[in-house]
């Protein structure tokens, strides 16, 4: 599609109406910040929290001071278990995208689905040997979880006949 200028004039603004509408607008939201402001003003200032300083975790820990850094719970030997069975199903999600972008003849969907029924294996394996994943590691439970709908959705879209040769 071309796009000629004679059809750029139809879209644009007239400048009179966009600067009218520019002014209300900002005399509006500074009426809004200073009655916010007045309001917060009046609250204790406990109740106020202030956000980290940009920068990541070096100045993260300056902030909450290196005693409580160190004081934080170590990773433990049974998620560090869970997280490289994750990590080598996030492996075999990025074979079965290869194969199926290779998808020139039946060969490689065949592989795509093998590969497709390893994962859906590690699942069910990181999900047996874990039944209680939820209240232990609650972060790596929305990772399996998320993993495990892939799965289940991609079957789905296999099964289906999305991916044809």
């Amino acid at each position: 599609m071309k796009i000629h200028p004679d059809h750029l004039e139809s879209v644009r603004l007239d400048p009179t109406t966009q600067t009218s509408r520019g002014t209300q607008s900002s005399t509006a939201f500074g009426d809004i910040l200073s009655q916010e402001v007045t309001k917060t003003g009046a609250q204790p200032t406990s109740s106020i929290a202030s956000l980290p300083p940009p920068g990541g975790l070096g100045t993260l820990s300056a902030l909450i001071g290196v005693q409580e850094v160190e004081a934080t719970t170590p990773v433990t030997q049974a998620e560090n278990a869970i997280m490289d069975k994750v990590d080598s199903v996030l492996d075999k999600w990025d074979q079965y995208a290869q194969s199926l972008q290779s998808t020139a003849s039946s060969a490689s969907l065949k592989q795509a689905y093998g590969v497709l029924d390893d994962i859906d294996g590690a699942m069910q394996q990181i999900r047996g040997a874990n039944p209680d994943l939820a209240e232990k590691f609650p972060a790596l439970q929305g990772v399996v979880s998320e993993l495990e709908a892939m799965t289940v959705t991609e079957r789905i879209k296999f099964n289906r006949g999305d991916y044809t040769a």
